[in-house]
């Protein structure tokens, strides 16, 4: 699952830079610094993946991602 967290928008002389976060939310394991594709997009994983078991057999794993167009 994958959920858009913030938007920020930055002006330069010549460029338009558009800067997202997501929250990823996934049953496999994933690493820092890892790249996911999604819907065609490519996102960068920020900061060290959580792990979660909150549930005795049930794992998932949580981390933030980030998107920059432009």
């Amino acid at each position: 699952m994958l959920q858009p967290r913030t938007s920020n928008t930055e002006n330069e002389p010549g460029r338009q830079a558009v800067t997202g976060t997501w929250w990823l939310f996934t049953a496999e394991p994933i690493a820092a610094r890892e790249r996911v594709e999604y819907d065609g997009r490519v996102y960068q994983v920020e900061g060290e993946p959580e792990r979660w078991e909150p549930r005795p057999g049930r794992v998932h794993y949580e981390t933030n991602l980030s998107r920059v167009d432009g």
